[in-house]
């Protein structure tokens, strides 16, 4: 007599969290071979996804043909940000350019007080902390940054493909982006209509608790990390760092990886400190501005904006960004927190289901 094989059912809970985890790994995946095509949907999906809100409500208070409000929200959006480039793009670019011409000078200094630092360890503390050379140690971070900033300029701007195709993303982004906004209602229509029916009471349950968690996020994030480039560059304006608009535009903005712009940012100023303060107290100036700054980010800021919804803890998000940054690099450092807290979504839901198990609960 043959017997029937079987069949592995697997748990819903199980089932979605698989299906979740796959479409992350083909968004990241598409961005990071897929990058001329993928950049500019993920990009306009981001833009459409902040501003769909604002055409919901000229749609409903003005009367307005959905098409013709979001073709006026996305001409307001280009004219603001055109202004905003010509405005402060000119303070930024005089920066870099003087901070390209005084970076040999700032390194050679820099070098000089960490050399000072190294004597003096060496004659009061070598016999506690054994032989040590900070020089040589500075010498190949210098090398490396110079490593690093040369390919990134010979990559960014040597290449007219690069030119080309940033042209055409100034072009394409807010064309997708209308065509989003337009259209979403019919895009989300086709996209549910996909869902089988017996999973689609589940599956539109989970598709709202994403949502609220990519609207806080990806809303609340783009208004943190502007207030954050301002702090910062008010803060090392007021305590005379050179290059402090630069510094605190690209600590702000950079911290739309978390944590990322704080910390390079906080790394440059100490660098740029130790040059050209001559007082230990202007030095700790830094640290005071960085902490206040972030402090007021993590405790109050992000709290009131962001929102509780995210709900990760530091360590969560440290271990999103280590392992997305190591895995995927620069793409997976974009997605690592939205895409995490999805994931905790679905692994609390299959810690429940397995709570309800028999094999739990049978003593």
């Amino acid at each position: 007599m043959i017997r029937k094989k079987k069949k592995i059912k697997l748990s819903y809970p199980l089932t979605a969290l698989l299906i979740y985890t796959l479409l992350m790994l083909g968004l990241i995946l598409s961005l990071k071979y897929l990058t001329l095509l993928a950049a500019p949907l993920f990009f306009s999906f981001i833009i459409a996804y902040l501003f769909i809100p604002v055409v919901n409500y000229l749609e409903k208070k003005t009367f307005l043909p959905r098409s013709i409000a979001a073709g006026l929200v996305m001409i307001l959006l280009v004219v603001v940000v055109v202004t905003i480039i010509t405005s402060i793009f000119p303070n930024v670019l005089q920066q870099v350019e003087n901070a390209a011409e005084k970076f040999p000078k700032i390194m050679e200094r820099f070098s000089q007080k960490v050399k000072v630092i190294n004597d003096y360890i060496i004659k009061n503390f070598s016999p506690y902390v054994g032989p040590i050379d900070l020089v040589s140690k500075v010498e190949g971070m210098i090398n490396h940054m110079r490593t690093d900033l040369s390919n990134f300029v010979i990559t960014a701007f040597s290449s007219l493909y690069s030119v080309i195709i940033s042209v055409l993303y100034m072009v394409f982004v807010p064309l997708f982006s209308y065509y989003f906004i337009k259209d979403y209602r019919e895009i989300q229509h086709t996209c549910f209509d996909l869902i089988p029916y017996r999973f689609k009471e589940k599956t539109l349950e989970k598709i709202d608790q994403l949502n609220d968690i990519l609207s806080s996020f990806i809303r609340g994030q783009a208004i943190v990390v502007l207030i954050l480039a301002v702090l910062y560059s008010i803060g090392l304006r007021l305590i005379g760092l050179p290059f402090s608009i630069l510094i605190g535009v690209f600590s702000g903005l950079g911290d739309i990886i978390p944590y990322f712009g704080t910390v390079v940012g906080f790394i440059i100023s100490l660098i740029v400190g130790f040059a050209y303060y001559e007082s230990v107290e202007k030095v700790l100036l830094i640290v005071l501005v960085f902490t206040i700054v972030k402090g007021s980010e993590n405790w109050f800021f992000y709290p009131k904006i962001v929102g509780k919804e995210v709900g990760l803890h530091f360590l969560w998000v440290l271990l999103a960004i280590i392992i997305f940054g190591r895995v995927f690099g620069f793409w997976g450092l974009m997605v690592a927190i939205p895409a995490a807290a999805g994931l905790k979504i679905f692994i609390g839901d299959l810690v429940r289901y397995y709570k309800n198990t028999h094999f739990f609960k049978k003593e």
